[in-house]
């Protein structure tokens, strides 16, 4: 990681802290500074949200980082650092949710169980899903394995670019489900929050990571007749 990239992730955490600090005293009933207290207790649901999206959003940080850090500079760098921005603030909210909660950070069992929990039974499509992360040999759908993450680390260009495309492609698509469901079925009011919002920016992001992916890996003709927004909004 370089030095710049360093401190900039310094600043991030900082600010991560403070945002987990406000959301913090808003879980734990006391004064806070923008909003009327709001003394919550945690469900499973709740926590089960914040361990599985850390480690989603964890890995999805160190990905964009490599782009980031890529010399010479990849014509994603301003993608990766949206990605990384978002999800190292919103990472820092969960770590503060959780500290609060006495709960780890990590699982004492890894899995999707806490995603049975909800006011009804899983429908077929949740059903396949927590099939699907059964299935995975990461245990949740849409991390890279460390194959994939190393692969990513060796590759350069173009190529290196369409891989980081299809792996946060896959890492977005697999992270919405996680993220509807806490959206509507969390106790805590502010994890729901949060779990709408990361609904709204990685679809957004998924859109842009779609259309950008196509560019890539066009022919230069095909390239040639893409929509100009797809480049001029990922060149720096």
């Amino acid at each position: 990681m370089t030095r710049l990239h360093a401190l900039w992730l310094g600043g991030l955490a900082g600010l991560a802290l403070g945002l987990a600090l406000v959301v913090g005293g808003r879980l734990a009933g006391l004064p806070a500074l923008t909003s009327t207290p709001t003394p919550a207790v945690p469900g499973p649901i709740d926590i089960g949200f914040a361990q599985s999206m850390m480690l989603h959003h964890q890995q999805a940080i160190g990905m964009a980082m490599l782009i980031l850090d890529a010399s010479p500079p990849s014509p994603l760098a301003t993608l990766a650092r949206q990605i990384a921005t978002a999800q190292l603030v919103e990472l820092g909210e969960m770590r503060g949710w959780l500290r609060l909660w006495d709960a780890p950070w990590v699982a004492e069992r890894p899995g999707m169980d806490w995603m049975r929990l909800g006011r009804t039974p899983p429908d077929a499509a949740l059903l396949k899903y927590l099939l699907d992360c059964q299935q995975t040999p990461t245990g949740m759908v849409g991390l890279a394995t460390p194959e994939a993450v190393d692969r990513l680390r060796q590759l350069e260009g173009r190529e290196r670019d369409a891989h980081f495309l299809r792996l946060m492609q896959a890492h977005h698509e697999g992270g919405l489900p996680m993220a509807r469901f806490a959206a509507t079925e969390a106790k805590v009011p502010v994890v729901r929050e949060l779990a709408a919002r990361i609904v709204l920016e990685q679809s957004e992001e998924l859109y842009r990571i779609q259309r950008t992916l196509w560019a890539i890996t066009a022919t230069h003709a095909e390239a040639a007749s893409m929509p100009s927004d797809i480049v001029a909004t990922d060149q720096e």
